[in-house]
């Protein structure tokens, strides 16, 4: 999965107006393959709400291991990797969905499953067409080969990518 050649670029993926992604379940990851400086200089701190409602500073770090070709924003699972593509970038909504205050408080997302879009707003927070930069810099890989006990295999496999990885939009407070 995260070898450079099954990582394709999220405006590959769409050509021609459909998500060229199968129906399956699976764990999938997005990818900045953009100029990794640009990532490095966007806005890398983000507050989360901590235990008790504190506010906890979080500042994403350049810490993806040597063997990744490109560094990891987000990993996750679905029981459909196209349309949970569908649902994380938003391509209806050419224009921000977000807007990000200068104390960088992380807002709350129009919908529980835009991760990657609302992460890309975030760190971008001055772009007014995330979406262009999702096209053209955010890449996409999946695995959907799991044999027999798929959902526990499926759950595993998130959370040992999530650690080994260190997916910046995966990062989350404890309670």
């Amino acid at each position: 999965m995260y070898a450079e050649q099954n990582i394709r670029s999220v405006a590959e993926i769409c050509k021609r107006n459909r998500i060229d992604l199968p129906e399956k379940s699976g764990v999938y990851a997005f990818w900045w393959i953009g100029d990794r400086s640009e990532l490095i200089n966007s806005q890398r701190h983000i507050i989360l709400k901590g235990p008790g409602g504190a506010s906890v500073d979080v500042e994403y770090r350049d810490w993806w291991p040597d063997e990744l070709a490109y560094p990891c924003l987000y990993v996750g699972k679905s029981t459909n990797i196209k349309k949970r593509f569908s649902l994380h970038i938003k391509r209806g909504s050419l224009r921000r969905l977000h807007m990000i205050p200068t104390t960088h408080e992380k807002q709350k997302p129009v919908t529980t499953s835009c991760q990657l879009r609302y992460g890309i707003e975030h760190i971008f927070r001055d772009a007014q067409k995330p979406l262009e930069i999702i096209e053209h810099k955010v890449g996409f890989s999946y695995n959907a080969e799991f044999g027999y006990n798929q959902v526990a295999e499926r759950f595993f496999e998130e959370d040992r990518l999530i650690g080994r990885w260190k997916p910046w939009f995966n990062i989350d407070s404890e309670r």
